[in-house]
């Protein structure tokens, strides 16, 4: 039987929201949204969906930084951070981390505030920047991510 240390558990947890919220960041930018702008959703759909993807966008970062942290308490040492390639991909990880979530719970915002004010389709057209600047980061973060 395989035995699972609480590095490997955090390592899990780490990496499948890190998947899933990049993967939810593309899909909004590269589906959603541009669906949205073309007049394809209603409201109270496209509402949700952003409500939900909100939500998810608050939650992500304080799971990313407790098992990251926990994760390079365990296999750092305070200078290799700073010395080593892999801790400067893990520090450039964090940076993009932070990136993430600014470019995804600000525009998720507006996105809901303005559909009601603006119209779904118009919403979407002021917001789909901002989404598109997100998917871009979430493909870095991926990239990088497949380095280490």
């Amino acid at each position: 039987m395989a035995t699972v240390t609480l590095y490997d558990a955090m390592r899990i947890v780490h990496l499948m929201t890190a998947g899933v919220w990049a993967g939810w960041t593309v899909f909004m930018a590269a589906v959603v949204v541009p669906t949205a702008r073309d007049g394809c959703f209603d409201p109270d759909g496209l509402t949700r969906l952003t409500g939900r993807f909100s939500l998810f966008s608050k939650v992500a970062p304080l799971i990313m930084f407790f098992t990251g942290m926990y994760m390079i308490g365990e296999g750092y040492a305070s200078d290799t951070l700073l010395t080593s390639a892999r801790g400067q991909l893990v520090l450039t990880m964090i940076g993009l981390w932070i990136a993430l979530s600014i470019l995804t719970n600000v525009p998720s915002r507006r996105l809901i505030d303005r559909i009601e004010a603006i119209g779904v389709e118009e919403a979407a057209r002021n917001g789909w920047l901002s989404f598109a600047l997100a998917g871009f980061v979430s493909l870095g973060l991926l990239v990088v991510g497949g380095l280490l």
